[in-house]
């Protein structure tokens, strides 16, 4: 079932294990005779991420040089942390993005392929705060910690294999050094756990204050012209995103998120805990700007510290994603239901300034997919759900391929390119986010739902005139008459619906769905 569904756009960003890494892996030897040594070579060698870890926290530098607002690609940084162990230095070069195509060549919705044909109602849905309860953002670092965590575990149980048949002497000696390197590495888990969280903290506390600075600068001047107003609000947008990109190279420069990028869905079973109760500890996320702001600091944050009682595979606290009453029973409806109506069935893709696409993935396109396997009492399923998303390597560095509202809007628009490329027929795209992230792109859509309730997207709406609408009040704007033509007006008045929750989208799915039966 592992990765089964999942369209991640650019697959090639995930990189190779890096250099130490692979250095410690050969660290298993396969002679039998040397196994204590091993053990011992483990335990020294475990504690050198320790130490460049925390060379590396005072190396980072303050990246708080000015940028132009308006730029949506990342400049070409270098990052030199020296070890003082030796006189070499590590580069740390963070790349240019480059957005990826919205379809590889390889998928069924590829304008070659006949998928795209086949599947003309689309819902496109936003995830940290949309589809889950909370920002996942902060989880980030504690995941590349249990990740780094894992690799090394991975090496000293290589090392315990080696050492499987020596007599009883060599044996007791090897289970001391077995279990004292586990110990030490358990503590630079720890260490390096702790280290990653503060430092993060302090990324987060930076992002937050320039966040407040620039929407307390946009948003106070009331001044719109006519012809300027869609631009106006456009730069707007733009420029309440270029905190969240200037402090994602600071994080990508600091290497606190180093190793997520190895670990794909799969590997993250064992350290997420889906559902639960979360622990409401900290408050900022760098993913949306105002998720963690408005509704009082820390009022629905995640647990994000070393506190809590569910345990993962390796004895330590699982990090706990929780998603929206509701949400997976619509995804898994939908889906579901159109597994007959090759023309009239839904499509599924998940847009997010997210820098993770394997949690998207663990979290929520592999549980809906195999409760639709369940539903459907099959083993196997072709479903296709495509991830628009940022992207973290091996190495911590972040690609951004979305990086805020207006590259939302621009995947939006080149969606519905290729959507009216193969026919003529009516079509729909349904999208639902959350903040002003997601502004751009929900005017785009033909239907543009927020969830919830965001201080920024009500200023912003209010101050260019986009109405925004209970949904339970459709049907005094014509929602269930002419649908095909109320779309285009709805698109035209730059109406936007609110709802408080999923069972409102999936009323008015199910009510779109009796009326083009």
């Amino acid at each position: 079932e592992g990765a089964e569904g999942v369209a991640v756009a650019d697959p090639n960003t995930q990189s190779n294990p890096s250099q130490e890494n692979q250095e410690l892996r050969s660290m298993a030897f396969t002679t039998k005779k040397y196994a204590p040594l091993t053990f011992f070579l483990v335990f020294i060698i475990c504690t050198i991420p320790t130490i460049s870890a925390f060379l590396a926290a005072h190396a980072a530098t303050d990246a708080s040089a000015s940028r132009p607002r308006s730029s949506q690609k990342m400049m070409q940084r270098k990052q030199s942390t020296t070890n003082n162990d030796s006189s070499a230095t590590t580069t740390r070069i963070l790349p240019e993005a480059v957005t990826p195509p919205l379809f590889s060549p390889t998928s069924k919705y590829h304008p070659d392929q006949i998928g795209l044909s086949q599947r003309r109602r689309w819902l496109v849905v936003d995830f940290d705060g949309t589809c889950t309860e909370d920002d996942t953002t902060p989880l980030l670092p504690r995941l590349a910690a249990f990740a780094a965590h894992r690799q090394r575990s991975s090496i000293i149980a290589a090392a315990t294999a080696s050492g499987e048949d020596v007599n009883n002497d060599e044996s007791a000696k090897s289970n001391d050094m077995e279990k004292e390197a586990a110990n030490n590495n358990n503590r630079i888990h720890k260490q390096d756990l702790e280290r990653r969280l503060s430092q993060f903290q302090q990324l987060e506390d930076e992002f937050m204050k320039r966040f407040g600075e620039a929407k307390s600068t946009l948003l106070s001047n009331n001044n719109v012209s006519g012809e300027e107003e869609q631009q106006s609000m456009h730069d707007v947008l733009d420029a309440l995103d270029a905190p969240s990109t200037i402090v994602t190279q600071m994080v990508s420069e600091s290497g606190v998120l180093d190793g997520l990028g190895h670990v794909d869905a799969r590997g993250l079973e064992g350290i997420l805990q889906l559902g639960g109760v979360s622990t409401i500890n900290t408050n900022a996320g760098l993913d949306s700007s105002e998720k963690n702001g408005e509704s009082g600091v820390g009022e629905h944050a995640i647990d994000a510290t070393l506190d809590g009682d569910e345990t993962n595979d390796d004895g330590f606290d699982k990090v706990v994603v929780r998603l929206r009453n509701g949400c997976e029973g619509t995804l898994v409806r939908i889906l579901s239901e159109s597994k007959n109506k090759s023309c009239l069935g839904w499509s599924l893709a998940v847009l997010s300034i997210n820098w993770c696409p394997a949690l998207i993935d663990a979290t929520l396109i592999q549980p809906v997919l195999k409760k639709r396997r369940s539903i459907l009492r099959v083993n196997s399923c072709e479903t296709e759900i495509p991830i628009w998303s940022n992207n973290v390597n091996g190495e911590g560095i972040v690609s951004l391929h979305v990086p805020g509202a207006l590259a939302k809007r621009d995947r939006i628009m080149e969606l519905r390119r290729h959507i009216q490329q193969t026919s003529d027929s009516s079509n729909v795209i349904v999208y639902v986010g959350d903040s002003s992230t997601d502004l751009a792109a929900l005017l785009e859509a033909d239907i543009g739902i927020i969830m919830g309730k965001s201080s920024s997207t009500t200023m912003i709406a209010e101050r260019w005139g986009i109405q925004l609408v209970p949904l339970r009040h459709r049907s005094q704007h014509g929602f269930g008459g002419s649908l095909d033509e109320d779309v285009g007006n709805w698109r035209k008045k730059k109406l936007l619906w609110t709802v408080e929750s999923w069972q409102e989208i999936d009323e008015m799915l199910i009510e779109l769905d009796q009326h083009w039966s």
